[in-house]
């Protein structure tokens, strides 16, 4: 059972509030009416004034021209609203949500389209604004469908569409449930919701860093194994050249070799070899200090899965196939197919505390380990046991990934840092618990990895190694 929050109760109280119908410009606009009123009739309310009198003529006048005008736009809404509804109903609006790239995007920013078919109106000098609307009852920002769609050889529109962005900072699936369509009146009093449902599955990538460079080679016993549907070139022996023999092509002849040493050589063809190795990146997402979900280890795991996204990347430039075993069952997103499998899985794996390291990682396979800095001390030297020493594994250090609120540069003096989400964790992670457990097991960790070679801890996303 999850424990009420209040982050949670002000994300679900501004969910329903959008359903309401009335927004708070109606009641600001009612009282502020009501003060001045109130006002007059305090400083000039004389019944024998002639003052009071011209004045109580004019606030009627005025009075009724609100009124009218409130109820004009109010019905202009009101009419749209009505209309949609009843195009839904005959089915004949539709609506398409083109979330980032259609199904992926890279945290932060997301560029999102929406847009609505059908003869659908907008009220009058008033907007339609979509929302998507989470599986967490997290709304997106407002896109304002500002934009008329049109087929060829017709003039009347076919369409509505707009284009937004919203912040979406965690690295993962995203569970879009609804879309929330308000009908806006031209004065902003009244907001008219229809939910459409929109069930579809959205991914945000790991943040791209800087390209890193990183050396390795697969496991010897995992060589001429897997065959590969594009051989690669592989070199001949004797520098590509051998000694002339019956039924060699005379064309391939080396007549300057010839000439110096009198020797009959010819150049080895070029020949493919149909096999080739893959390079297995263990990657462990065992948090063994604490059990418990929180906005800490939420953060944690969005900067450890930018730091693994980048070791991925630059062993992916080794020229081989990186392939990256899970730890953990990895949800089927639709349409992700296998050269995006990895980087999916990276997006979309959660720390776990069942499958250990050393149980998890497979030492005749492994060609790089990496491991989050929440696995304890004890778990990493059981794995060092098994793990052969020529094989590299980096401990990511975590406890630094929470900024803390007393950092400061030079650069602050004159320009104001761009504020992130992880901000507001600062001041609570220096007396957390779990930061305390997680330096102690850190500090443990850097003096077992210097017992070892190929193995070190890193705190900043960079894997330079020769």
């Amino acid at each position: 059972m999850s424990t009420p929050t209040l982050s949670g109760f002000l994300r679900k109280a501004s969910f329903w509030t959008h359903h309401a119908g009335v927004r708070w410009t109606l009641f600001l606009s009612l009282a502020a009416f009501w003060f001045l009123m109130s006002w007059l009739r305090n400083e000039y309310g004389q019944e024998d004034s002639t003052l009071w009198l011209v004045i109580r003529l004019f606030a009627l006048l005025v009075q009724w021209m609100l009124i009218g005008l409130v109820v004009f736009s109010t019905a202009s809404a009101l009419a749209v609203w009505l209309h949609f509804r009843y195009l839904l109903k005959r089915k004949a609006a539709s609506f398409d949500v083109h979330f980032g790239d259609g199904q992926k995007a890279e945290a932060g920013w997301v560029p999102i389209v929406i847009s609505l078919q059908g003869q659908i109106f907008r009220p009058l000098l008033g907007t339609v604004q979509a929302q998507l609307v989470f599986a967490d009852k997290q709304l997106s920002l407002p896109v304002v469908l500002d934009q008329n769609q049109t087929r060829s050889r017709q003039l009347w529109r076919s369409g509505i569409r707009g284009r937004g962005r919203t912040w979406l900072h965690d690295r993962g699936i995203h569970d879009v449930e609804h879309v929330l369509i308000t009908f806006v009146d031209m004065l902003s009093l009244v907001s008219l919701p229809v939910t459409i449902d929109a069930v579809q599955q959205v991914y945000t990538l790991p943040r791209a860093q800087a390209p890193q460079r990183v050396v390795a080679q697969p496991h010897s016993t995992e060589e001429q194994k897997h065959r590969i549907d594009v051989p690669k070139r592989v070199e001949g022996e004797y520098v590509n050249y051998k000694e002339f023999e019956t039924g060699d092509n005379i064309q391939r002849i080396v007549w300057k070799i010839y000439a110096k040493s009198g020797q009959l050589v010819v150049r080895i063809p070029e020949i493919k070899d149909p096999y080739a190795s893959h390079l297995y990146f263990y990657v462990s997402y065992y948090n063994g200090l604490k059990r418990e979900e929180g906005a800490f280890e939420k953060e944690m795991l969005n900067v450890y899965k930018d730091y693994v996204r980048s070791l991925f990347e630059a062993l992916s430039r080794n020229g081989y196939e990186v392939r990256i075993p899970a730890d953990q069952e990895v949800p089927h997103l639709a349409g992700v197919g296998e050269k995006k499998r990895e980087l999916f899985q990276i997006t979309a794996a959660d720390w776990q505390q069942s499958n250990t390291p050393a149980a998890f990682v497979s030492p005749g396979k492994a060609a790089f380990v990496c491991l989050p800095s929440l696995v304890p001390a004890s778990e990493v030297a059981a794995l060092m046991k098994r793990l052969p020493e020529a094989v590299p594994m980096v401990v990511v250090k975590l406890s630094e990934a929470i900024p803390s609120p007393f950092r400061f540069t030079v650069k602050d003096i004159f320009f104001a840092p761009e504020p992130q989400p992880a901000d507001k964790l600062s001041k609570p992670w220096l007396v957390s618990g779990l930061r305390r457990d997680l330096l102690r097991n850190e500090k443990e960790l850097e003096s077992l990895l210097r017992q070892r070679p190929q193995a070190w801890m890193t705190k900043t996303i960079s894997f330079e190694q020769a």
